[in-house]
Order: structure tokens, then sequence, then C-alpha cells
């Protein structure tokens, strides 16, 4: 049976797979690579037919293949898809390719640079002698290479090298058998890279080590290629696997830990297992194999209980109170006796600003203590507080370095301070290759003091990585307001070390005059204090908190676009001013939804604006975007915020501009960037923008919160537009319960 696909005008004949026969066949040769990434194969290659009645034309292939060069024979099995920018498509989900045989195909194979040392010359002189024999040749009577001229014993003997090492980097054979097992290529390749020869035993034994070891492959992928390998449901590895990604599902929730009785409980219904005893021995089998840490802890009430770790998260916690202690019982270096002495008895200025008595002691807690935290809401002066310090320091010749968790953070750090603020993995220096940081207890910062800001944010981890790098000598500052939404990441850092009492807190609670002024301030401890925000309705020229209420969802995204279009510019913000701010990202009103539609609003398909397009995405130049993991090798971070500059539709590239870096991303890494026209709240903790419009409606009840409206409101600088009806907003403020995270930190340190 014969398929029939459409090139443009002309026609293809491509045989249907016989395992998937909704797969189409196309067996041709790359002429030219348009795009390569070595990293998972990803590539956009122009392919010539070889067979069939479409020989000799030329189309599109998109798909992951290894090693991707010009003259490759190649057999594709995948759909005709057609862009709505390039046009028709063929893309592949898997591939083979066979050992070329004739003279001009191992001509073109050896051209390509397949053997190191092996170039186009000495290519068409090594087929021209030998013919379709050349690679017979090579294999098995390597010593006629010397009856080529100007070929002596060591140039053959490098070209037999090259030709050794192509053979050992020949995977096609390991690639073709994984992709047997209904494995994408794209995968396929990820195994490859971490199993090597190794990759097709790996799987058959236990296709869910591959969930534990390798990137990108979760659990319910291995469960998908295990049911096609037959492996049965209660299989010991599936059982270990299951409770190891329990525990990964917690750790994205933030838990450090699960007592075992609830991780047992939450493993039976994700794997649908009813065999107690059963999970009890893949338990015992992945604590026993070190994939898995079980230790008491005391929840506060009854009896210790038997918590379950991953070994990463307990090093963590135990770490960050080891380096706590170990900071606190070293001696500073550089003393600041002088210094606080004339700051206390003079007049505790700051500029013209009259420092108040409690700013002051928290000032005193900063230069007599090595480890110190400085908490309190908006309006108190935290800001001001942090100046001090810096100046009072640098006054004694100590070295000061500033970090926040995030991009936007630092940079809002360095503007309040005048000096040069880090993202914290920065400061540490992240080295790309090894996914490591560079600083480290070998290796710590180079300071006298280290301050912290945003510290709300700092998950267990990346503290761990900061404690460690921290030397003997400094002083440990962190500045941050704990009443905001904790860490994406596990742990609950901020608040475990104030409520320990190891470390001295100096809490700012005091409202200073001209923020008492301020309806955002004011709103924001009324929301934090259990009690409704004030809104002037209708709004007075002025005010700086607003409602504009809306029962009707559908209607909710005309307003966001009448207030962005209209409102807030005639208010004098700029568009990059304005920032979208939703509790989910899915449903009505999640990002999803209105990145969709206010990009086709504000940032419209234009004939002069390229755009590239992957999947559902769609970017163009002059689109705001948010990255959304850490991308060590560009120096972007997960929440960066930037600006798409530069689109390039035939090299599939766009770049794009953050607040103090530039980044290039190819067509298969636009998966690390989403539209940044509304983010979630979580998403834009560490932020300040000078106008925040705040969707809140009783459809998002699941995600309403205290601490996540008042972390909401007080994203706001100068304006706080919300967008939704007041039962919402009554909601959030009366639902304080938020979801218990397991931590041990607060013990540990305690």
């Amino acid at each position: 049976m014969q398929g029939v696909a459409f090139l443009g005008s002309n026609t293809c004949f491509v045989t249907p797979h016989d395992e998937q026969p909704d797969l189409f066949q196309l067996i041709g040769t790359i002429e030219s690579v348009r795009h390569h990434n070595p990293e998972d194969g990803w590539t956009v290659a122009r392919v010539v037919v070889t067979e069939g009645s479409g020989e000799g034309e030329c189309c599109t292939c998109v798909g992951c293949l290894q090693d991707a060069r010009e003259g490759m024979q190649v057999t594709l099995w995948g759909q005709w898809v057609v862009h709505p920018t390039y046009g028709d498509q063929f893309k592949f989900s898997r591939y083979a390719l066979p050992r070329p045989m004739t003279g001009e195909s191992i001509m073109r194979f050896l051209s390509g640079g397949a053997v190191k040392g092996v170039g186009p010359k000495l290519a068409e002189l090594l087929v021209g002698r030998f013919g379709d024999d050349t690679l017979l040749v090579l294999d098995e009577t390597p010593e006629r290479l010397r009856e080529l001229p100007g070929i002596g014993e060591k140039k053959a003997a490098r070209i037999l090298e090259g030709w050794r090492v192509c053979k050992e980097r020949d995977t096609q054979g390991v690639l073709m058998r994984l992709q047997g097992m209904s494995i994408s290529s794209a995968l396929a390749i990820r195994i490859f890279r971490k199993y090597g020869e190794g990759s097709v035993a790996v799987v058959e034994r236990n296709p869910y080590q591959l969930a534990m070891e390798v990137d990108g492959i979760g659990f319910k992928t291995a469960d998908r290629i295990a049911r096609g390998l037959g492996l049965p449901r209660n299989s010991p590895f599936r059982l270990q696997a299951g409770l190891d990604h329990a525990l990964a599902e917690a750790a994205g929730q933030g838990h450090c830990f699960l007592p075992k009785t609830r991780l047992l409980e939450y493993a039976a219904q994700l794997l649908e297992c009813d065999d107690e005893e059963a999970l009890e021995d893949a338990h015992a089998s992945l604590v026993r194999q070190k994939w898995a840490v079980e230790e008491e802890v005391s929840l506060g009430e009854g009896d210790p209980v038997a918590a379950t770790y991953r070994p990463s998260l307990w090093r963590a916690e135990r770490q960050v109170g080891f380096h706590l202690r170990r900071v606190q019982r070293a001696e500073a270096q550089v003393q600041v006796a002088t210094a606080l002495r004339e700051w206390l008895e003079g007049e505790r200025r700051l500029g013209e600003t009259v420092l108040s008595p409690q700013q002051a002691e928290a000032i005193r807690l900063a230069l007599t203590e090595k480890v110190t935290v400085l908490t309190g809401g908006p309006g108190v002066g935290k800001t001001t507080v942090t100046r001090a310090i810096v100046d009072i320091f640098e006054q004694s010749k100590c070295k000061v370095l500033l970090a926040s968790p995030t991009g936007r953070a630092a940079k809002r750090l360095s503007e309040v301070t005048g000096r040069t603020g880090k993202t914290i993995h920065r400061l540490l220096e992240i080295d790309p290759a090894a996914w490591e940081f560079r600083r480290n207890e070998s290796n710590p910062l180079e300071a006298d003091v280290i301050i912290v800001d945003e510290s709300s944010m700092i998950d267990i981890e990346l503290m761990h990585a900061l404690v460690r790098a921290v030397p003997d000598r400094a002083r440990l500052i962190l500045v941050g307001d704990v009443d905001q939404l904790p860490s994406v990441g596990p742990g609950l850092v901020l608040r475990d070390l104030i409520d320990s009492g190891a470390v001295p807190v100096a809490r700012l609670t005091e409202i200073f005059r001209q923020d008492r002024e301020s309806q955002i301030v004011m709103n924001a401890y009324r929301v934090n204090g259990g009690r409704i925000p004030e809104f002037n309705l209708p709004p007075r020229p002025g005010d700086d908190c607003v409602l504009l209420p809306e029962e009707d969802p559908e209607r909710i995204a005309d307003h966001l676009v009448a207030v962005l279009r209209s409102d807030l510019l005639k208010d004098g913000f700029r568009p990059d001013e304005i920032q979208v701010l939703t509790p989910m990202n899915k449903r009505a009103l999640g990002t999803v939804h209105l990145n969709g539609l206010l990009q086709s609003t504000l940032n419209p398909p234009r004939p002069e604006k390229a755009e590239l397009r992957r999947g559902e995405k769609v970017l163009r130049e002059g689109d705001r975007v948010v990255q959304t993991v850490n991308n060590y090798s560009k120096d972007v971070f997960n929440g960066d915020v930037g600006t798409v500059l530069e689109v390039e539709p035939r090299g599939q590239k766009v770049s794009v501009r953050f607040s103090d870096t530039a980044a290039t991303y190819a067509a298969d890494e636009l998966d690390e960037l989403e539209l940044a026209y509304a983010l979630t709240v979580h998403k834009a903790q560490g932020s300040e923008y000078p106008a925040v419009v705040l969707v809140c409606h009783t459809s998002q009840y699941v995600m309403l919160q205290r601490n996540l409206l008042y972390t909401g409101l007080t994203r706001a600088r100068r304006k706080c537009v919300f967008v939704g009806n007041r039962q919402a907003i009554w909601l959030a403020v009366r639902n304080n319960r938020p979801t218990r995270r397991f931590t041990r930190l607060k013990a540990l340190l305690s």
C-alpha cells in the first residue's frame, strides 16, 4: 500500500511504516543541515528523496537525529505538517541510518567529517582507489591503505584510528534498538549519552532506572517504556521508581521530606497498588540502595515519626545547620566597634534621613552578630537600613557583597544601594559545564560581609550552596519579608531561621509617615492582618490602589486590555512598566490564556515583524518573555524577564534581552521561554514593578490565600489595579492556612 504526501506543488510518494501505519516513511540523503543541537539531536535539514516516485525532490525535515551531517543517508518515519511560516515539513519521530554502500554515498559519508583526519580530498582518493569496497578495506584489509600515493605508515595509522573512533561512535545500532522499544529518537539519544553501548541492557533490565538517572525522563515516560516491554505493574523496579517519583513531587510542593506513612499512602494511589507488603519492601530497597534516606523526626506533636528524604535534601538541611553554626562560632576578622560607637553616639542619619530607634537596633545587630535576619513588611525601611549597614561596613574597610535570588531583585538591590548586586548563582560562580558552583567551602567567597535580599525566596538547596561558600570571618545578613509566599523550591528557610530562635532577628514594624499615605502599603498591612483592603469607589484621581469590580470572568480580559492600553498609559506608565499578575497558570484567567490574548492585542502579527513558531508557541519581535528554567550556559535563570529583540526565521533563532545580559535561543530551546505579559504571583516573587494589574476572581478559589494576595499587592511600587470581585479578595484574606511543608531546619538549628 502506498501513501501519498504533498510537498508544495510536487508529489512525493512515501510508504507507511508497517508497525505504525499512521507514520510515513521517507528515504533520502541530507543535502544541508540548517540547524543541529548536539545535546539532544534536534535537527532541521534539507533532504533529497532518493527512493520512490518523488526521487530527486527536496524537502525540509525536522526531528531528533544524532550526529546529523551533509551526505548522510536517512530513513525517516513521521508525518507531514504545515508550518505557518515555513510551509510543508516532514516531522519525524524515528529514523535509521543504513551504512553507505555505493562509492558516491561512501564519499559523502567520509567527506562529511565522519572520520577524523579524512577530508574531502582524502575521501575522493580512497573511494577512487577502492570504490564500493572502501569501508570493507578499512575493516578487513587496512594494510592496503599503503597502496595509495602519499599514505605512509603514520598517516595510515591516523586514518585507522579515526575509523576506529568512528565505529565506536557509531551509535545507530543501539539507537535503532531503543527506538524499537517505542522510545523517541530524542530520548534514545539522551539514554545513549548516559549509558553508551550498554543502553539497551539497562532499558531491558530496568527501564525505571532512566527516571532516576537520565535528565528529561520522568516516571511517566519510564512507565510507558516499561509497559511496552511487558514489565508487570507490581515489579519491584516500578514500585521503587514510583516512591522516588512521589518524593520528587513532594519536593515540588515545597516538602523536604514526607512521613513514611504518608509517602506509602500517596505512592499506593499513584501506582494503583494495594499490596502494602510490596510497597514496604520497595521502600526498604530504596533506602538500602541509598536512593532515599530514612530518619526519625519530631513533627512537634506526639511521638517521632519515620521520615523519608531524597538524599540531596537530607544533606542540604543538615549542612545548612552545620555551616550557619560554623559561621556563628567563628570570630569576625574585621571589627567595626569604632564605626558602631560613632553611629550610636551620633544622629543616626543616612543622608537627610534620620533613622528610628527600631532601625538603629537593627543596624546594631547587623554590626555585632555574625548571622542576622532583617525582616518586615513594606514601608518599614528595610532598604534604608540595608544602605546604612553597607555604608558603615565600607567605612570600616570591609568588603561587602550583595546578592538576591533573582536577576530583577539583584538589579533593584543595585539601584537602592548604589553598589553592584548579583544573583546568588552568579555570586557563587556557577559552572555551566559541570552544573556546580565554583564557590564552596574549599573556595569560599572573598568577603567580610554578605547581604542577601529577598531571602524569603531562597529554598533549602540554594541556601545550602550559599552557606557553604561563606568564609568563617564573614558576617551573613539575610533581608526579606517573611510574610510573603515561601520559596517555590523545597523548604521554609527564612521562616525556620526566625522560628528557631538560633539566629538574631531584627523585625521592623514601624511604618513611616510618607508610606502611611500609600494605599498600597496600608492595604498590604490590612491583608496581612486579616482585614479586607479599602478602595474608593469610584476611584479618585491619585489613588494608587484601585478595584475594577467584575463578576463575569469572560469580561475580565476586556478590562485588562483597557487598563493596559489606556488607563495606565494615561497615568504616565510605559508599557514595559506594567505587569499583569494572576494566581494560576491554567483556566480562563490563567497565564496561558491571558498571555495569548494580550500578545494578540499588544503585539499582533505584522508583516514587518518576524516570528518563530514551535508547536502552539509563537514568539515575535517585541514580545515580553520569562525564562522558566536555570540555564547556566546562557547566564539566565528561572524568573528572569526579557524582551525579544530579534527573530531569525531562516536560522530558527530568537535573541532576547534581559536586564543585565542577552541570550540567543535555537528553535529547540524555546521550551525555556514563556510569554510574560501575564505572570503568576509566584513567578513575580522578588520583583517589583511600577504598576501591577492583579487578577483576583472567585473562579481561582483553589489558589486564593492571604500570603498570595499580600505578595501580589506588594509587587507594586506606584500603582496596583485589582480586576475581579470583592468576594475573591475576601476569600483570599480569610484563608490564612497555607499548605503545611515538612521541613526540619528549625529543629536542627534549635
